[in-house]
């Protein structure tokens, strides 16, 4: 195997028919919203008769007074330009930087907002999610692990009448960089609070999430030969890193509360969100690793993985380049890291993927989306020194809808420009189950499959494609 895997390694269209046929295991950082292709969107906007900013790409539910749109329908006068046009506005198909002066990561960040009118409502996740467990069975992906929704908090975030006492006092630790015993006083009281107003809020995310995965496996597919069941799926809950701190704080609560209560079925694991270098996200960033780690303690089976280290040099101030990841593993004591890119330039590096490759912290690294938001790749990217290290990796899609991307063509890219070895590969895949946010049983299940999967293939590989022994040897 390794030999014709060897023959292959620099043939583009070679690898992406290897991989394609290869059981990849799990995708275990993608994000529903931005994992559904635009055509999806543009189907479900169009049967829903809404209205769309042309020159923006904006979608309204309801026709807006002052602004000029116009009316989505699969009968529309020139359908076809409106949707190609579109399609554009809602990927980076077709992406002209001299066009959108603010660069490729504000350009990525801002298509959520676009869609925004259609991903609130349970129904048209569940459409979305559909998709995304359609092309799992299809690319022969056993396992995905979706960031589906933040759950709805109120706006006193549960705290009443003690939310703007208790949003100065936080706001003022930050500002006197006090992260010690002053902090988790404040975090005793407004963690009081949530355990005695928010057992509503968790339930209703509960049932939101439940009843996503429920209508995705009802939907027909396109593809009529699609039974979506075979994916085992599960579901990250998450707060936005840009929001106010109080907000964060209750959704992450409600995420935690809201996986012990589940037990494992749906919704396993915890995360933060949105761009890394935004100003309330740099601002908090030591806040939100206080956050993660004071939960930790609240709600210690929780599995939890964070955005961390999701920069590079141009996006931010140096200095701040160099801490990221390791509060999120030194501090916030998180299962795995989401891209990780700015390693190279954290303090105390070796030392820091030493304490990765020992916990193991995996990393989950986003090829193709670290290309595009953040310019990074080649030999710039730091996948090969996390593996090098040995830090489990995982290859992940991130937002393959927006970025026009696949896991098979992660792991083309992979070979392609690091030149792992096929038991490498095979490492990745594993890698993808082994810390997948699963209880034991499920886990155990999964991986006898996925191996099985893997015999298998290597079986139909040796078939085809390696030469049969005629050496005359009887054994």
């Amino acid at each position: 195997m390794q030999e014709y895997f060897e023959s292959i390694k620099g043939n583009h269209a070679a690898l992406r028919q290897f991989f394609t046929a290869m059981p990849k295991g799990g995708d275990v950082h993608n994000h529903l919203t931005g994992s559904a292709y635009a055509e999806t969107y543009f189907e479900l906007a169009a049967s829903k008769g809404m209205f769309v900013n042309p020159e923006t790409g904006r979608l309204y539910a309801k026709k807006p007074v002052d602004i000029e749109t116009i009316r989505l329908s699969k009968d529309m006068d020139d359908l076809h330009n409106y949707r190609m046009a579109l399609i554009d506005k809602w990927s980076i198909r077709n992406f002209q930087p001299y066009k959108y002066p603010l660069g490729p990561d504000e350009y990525f960040f801002g298509t959520f907002g676009l869609l925004s009118a259609l991903t609130g409502d349970v129904k048209n996740l569940a459409y979305l999610m559909h998709e995304l467990k359609v092309r799992a069975v299809k690319e022969n992906v056993q396992y995905l692990e979706v960031m589906a929704t933040s759950p709805g908090v109120p706006t006193d975030c549960c705290l009443g009448a003690e939310y703007a006492k208790l949003d100065k006092r936080l706001k003022d630790c930050v500002k006197s960089g006090t992260y010690g015993e002053d902090l988790q006083k404040v975090f005793n009281e407004i963690l009081d609070l949530f355990y005695k107003n928010a057992d509503t809020v968790v339930g209703t995310y509960i049932d939101f999430i439940h009843k996503l995965d429920e209508l995705s496996n009802e939907l027909e597919s396109h593809l009529r030969d699609v039974d979506t069941n075979k994916v085992v799926c599960r579901y990250q809950g998450y707060s936005s890193c840009g929001s106010e701190p109080l907000k964060v704080f209750a959704q992450l609560y409600v995420v935690h509360k809201a996986c012990v209560q589940d037990e494992g079925k749906l919704l396993t694991g915890c995360n933060i969100v949105a761009a890394e270098n935004g100003e309330k996200s740099m601002l908090y960033y030591r806040l939100h690793m206080e956050m993660f780690a004071r939960l930790a303690r609240e709600f210690p089976t929780v599995n939890t993985s964070l955005h961390a280290g999701e920069l590079t040099l141009g996006l931010g101030r140096p200095e701040h380049l160099t801490y990221h990841i390791g509060q999120a593993v030194n501090t916030a004591w998180v299962r795995r890291i989401g891209h990780g890119v700015d390693l190279p330039f954290e303090q105390d590096s070796d030392a820091l993927l030493q304490t990765m490759a020992e916990s193991p912290v995996p990393v989950e690294i986003n090829l193709t989306s670290n290309e595009f938001i953040l310019g990074v790749k080649d030999s710039e990217h730091p996948v090969a020194l996390y593996h090098k290290a040995g830090v489990p990796v995982i290859l992940c899609t991130d937002d393959p809808g927006i970025l026009r991307t696949s896991l098979t063509e992660q792991y083309t890219l992979a070979v392609l420009r690091y030149g792992f070895s096929y038991e490498e590969i095979k490492s990745f895949v594993l890698n993808s189950i082994t810390y997948a946010f699963l209880v034991d049983d499920d886990k155990t299940e999964l991986i006898k499959k996925v191996n099985d999967l893997l015999a298998e293939f290597e079986r139909k590989i040796s078939i085809h494609h390696l030469e049969p022994d005629v050496s005359g040897s009887e054994n």
